[in-house]
């Protein structure tokens, strides 16, 4: 007996096991259930037509449960065919034994779904943000497979879900200006978790690959993500990109490489950012820009027409907290050839931005206000902080180094339009051939102190003289205070013990009083003042004139002597009057050229000499915005003797000069004070005399020409300035 029951026992567990085999793997195909299934599906949802081919009664081990399942059943919802490709419907056993049906799951999987079918059935369902953004942002794509796992309760309602698949070509619209295309992704999703990866997609320019993303939905919706990105951008693309910066819109620029982005986000249920940090790190392999206008600046020879960078590394992080970072680092060129370090730090606290900014100087650049030039065989340094703040830029500090040499400036605070508002410091060390030329510092506290060894005033008159040359102390008023043991003049004369006082109003001085030394009994004495007509008067005297003049070429060859020149200044322009006294002219190639013209070579011998001595040389003249009007010239001399006026054009640089030149002053001078031959010989007309050439001096700058008529006469203009002077002397 025990031994029969054993034979039962183990015939029904093999029986048993034999059938959950059976119905785990191939099942019971039958087409009873079908009606039953379409009627209680209907049941629940009315909108819902199905059609069911023969279906399958199967055992999941897993869950110990029964399910119904069909292949290729046709399920239309509203009109919209839904592609489903396998189905399996859940349901407890003892309600299939007494022909009935009670739903706990139902898995399907469904192939290339498009999103345009997808958005017509989301039409008819309750408003939702989701429901919004699927119908206005997203378009174009598929699904182009997906399997769900859903548990449902006895009216048919979704209370867990499990969904997985891939999704490609989808098209989303970010923002009006912002639409992605060709997104494609794996996605495994539940109630709580959201993982999406192998996120593929391009935006004007930028593919996106191997992108992975997570979300996880607690008292807010958090997401994580991270993908790698490649963009190669053109002018068109960056303007679109940065169509409020005026910078991208004036100028073309190219660029590519490569970079990792990771994201954190919070966002609450109505899609509103709650919080956010973001950081991205890469290499921009090339960029370029071409400046449409070219850049002119007094510091590198020639225009700047172009940046190259290439090998820069970027790294970039937000956050909600305004904590900022942007850094560069990598190489730079303007020419193509000499490429330099250079790496930017900038970071973003609340509203102000913070850059840090260090960079190898690519070229040589010549700072003509201190006479400075970098040396190309040496490496050249500049660093700066600065703050962007209401649109001003505040500077702590700007520090140049290359070897030896160093400037320094701290506090400077620019404007919108590069004025100056304000300036603490600037400290200046440079070598001129290993020979210091500057050695000064300049406080700006209650005054302009200017104080230190050595000044470097090579350059200063030109850049006094440009027409274009910017107030950039226009903000400040100010006393001035300059003491200077040395300054460096442009004829390598030194001055020693420079001293100054003045105001400076506006950025201009309105009054000074400065006085310096040549050497013992040799000095050289400025003041400048207003008078009650607001006009600026300027007096300089000098005991060694070539020290001042050198700058001028017309001057070249003039040694000794003693100068004064006056000026009278007002907005439309100034009258000015320098004279220079018992000075002697050698090597001067402008006298040289016309004394060979005039065939006065005897005379033209004297200037490789000695020189040819002047008592006087005046110079009266006009100038304003478009014009220098030089009403008289007048040298008097023992051999030669000259008259001439005539105009410079400032903007076309061309020179018109006409005049008369004598030899043998005295001989003129004798003629004219014999009663009646001097009357015959000198004349009493206008263009009537003797022994006197005429010639005129015209063109462009490196065109001019001159030419001389030995035969003219001296005019009486000529012989009565000439007396006039040598009865003043």
């Amino acid at each position: 007996m025990k031994k029969f029951l054993y034979i039962i026992f183990f015939i029904f567990i093999f029986s048993l096991t034999s059938a959950v085999i059976y119905l785990s793997i191939i099942g019971i195909e039958t087409l009873k259930f079908n009606n039953l299934i379409i009627k209680e599906i209907k049941k629940k949802e009315p909108k819902i037509e199905l059609r069911l081919e023969k279906i399958k009664i199967k055992f999941d081990i897993k869950k110990i449960q029964l399910f119904v399942s069909t292949k290729n059943p046709q399920i239309i919802y509203q009109g919209t065919i839904i592609p489903v490709i396998d189905i399996k419907v859940y349901t407890k056993i003892n309600k299939i034994l007494r022909s009935k049906i009670e739903v706990s799951q139902i898995v399907f999987s469904i192939k290339n779904f498009n999103i345009q079918d997808i958005k017509k059935i989301a039409i008819r369902t309750k408003p939702s943000n989701f429901k919004t953004y699927l119908l206005n942002n997203i378009n174009e794509g598929k699904i182009e497979k997906a399997l769900f796992d859903l548990n449902i309760d006895n009216n048919f309602k979704i209370i867990d879900y499990k969904i997985n698949g891939t999704i490609k070509k989808i098209n989303a619209k970010i923002t009006n200006n912002f639409k992605i295309k060709n997104i494609g992704f794996n996605f495994v999703l539940d109630k709580n978790l959201t993982l999406i990866n192998s996120v593929n997609a391009t935006y004007k320019g930028f593919s996106v690959s191997n992108g992975s993303v997570e979300l996880q939905k607690k008292k807010e919706i958090e997401i994580k993500g991270k993908f790698n990105s490649r963009f190669t951008l053109n002018e068109n693309q960056l303007n679109k990109f940065f169509s409020k910066v005026k910078f991208f819109k004036e100028n073309k620029i190219e660029t590519k490489g490569s970079i990792i982005h990771e994201f954190n986000l919070k966002i609450n249920e109505s899609f509103k950012v709650i919080d956010y940090d973001y950081r991205s790190f890469g290499d921009i392999s090339q960029s370029e820009v071409n400046l449409k206008k070219n850049l002119k600046t007094n510091l590198i020879s020639g225009p700047l027409k172009k940046i190259l960078f290439k090998k820069t590394k970027l790294e970039i992080i937000l956050n909600k907290k305004n904590k900022n970072y942007l850094f560069l680092e990598g190489l730079f060129s303007i020419d193509d050839i000499n490429y330099r370090k250079f790496n930017i730090k900038r970071k973003i606290i609340k509203k102000n931005q913070n850059y840090l900014i260090d960079f190898n100087l690519p070229n040589n650049i010549f700072v003509d206000i201190i006479n400075f030039r970098t040396n190309s065989k040496k490496i050249s340094n500049i660093k700066t902080e600065f703050t962007i703040n209401n649109n001003d830029l505040i500077f702590k500090s700007i520090d140049f180094t290359e070897g030896k040499n160093y400037i320094s400036i701290e506090g400077l605070k620019l404007n919108n339009k590069n004025e100056i508002k304000n300036l603490t410091s600037i400290r200046v060390l440079t070598f001129d051939k290993n020979r210091e030329n500057n050695n000064f510092t300049i406080n700006f506290k209650n005054k302009i102190s200017i104080s230190g060894e050595k000044y470097d005033s090579t350059n200063l008159l030109k850049l006094f003289s440009r027409e274009s040359s910017p107030n950039l102390l226009k903000n400040f008023n100010k006393e001035i205070e300059i003491q200077l043991k040395q300054l460096v003049t442009q004829s390598k004369i030194p001055l020693s013990n420079f001293n100054l006082i003045g105001l400076v109003n506006k950025g201009e001085f309105s009054k000074l009083s400065a006085k310096s030394e040549f050497s013992k009994d040799k000095y050289l004495d400025i003041s400048l003042t207003k008078d009650p007509n607001n006009k600026t008067l300027l007096e300089v005297y000098s005991d060694m004139p070539q020290a001042l003049l050198s700058n001028y070429k017309f001057f070249d060859g003039v040694t000794g002597g003693k100068l004064l020149y006056n000026s009278v200044i007002d907005k439309e322009g100034s009258a000015s009057k320098l004279t220079i006294e018992n000075f002697k002219v050698t090597e001067a190639p402008a006298f040289a050229t016309l004394l060979t013209l005039a065939d006065l070579s005897g005379v033209a011998d004297l200037l490789s000499g000695k020189g040819m001595s002047f008592e006087i040389l005046e110079i009266n003249m006009r100038d304003d915005k478009n014009l220098t009007n030089v009403d008289e010239i007048l040298a008097l001399g023992r051999s030669v003797s000259l008259q001439m006026s005539g105009y410079i054009d400032k903007k076309t640089g061309l020179i018109s000069f006409s005049g008369t030149l004598v030899p043998a002053k005295t001989l003129n001078n004798l003629v004219s004070k014999i009663p009646v031959v001097g009357n015959i010989l000198v004349g009493d007309k206008v263009g009537e005399g003797v022994f006197g050439v005429s010639f005129k001096i015209k063109g462009l700058p490196g065109k001019i020409k001159t030419t001389v008529n030995p035969v003219k006469t001296i005019t009486p203009r000529f012989i009565t300035r000439a007396l006039e002077k040598m009865k003043k002397n």
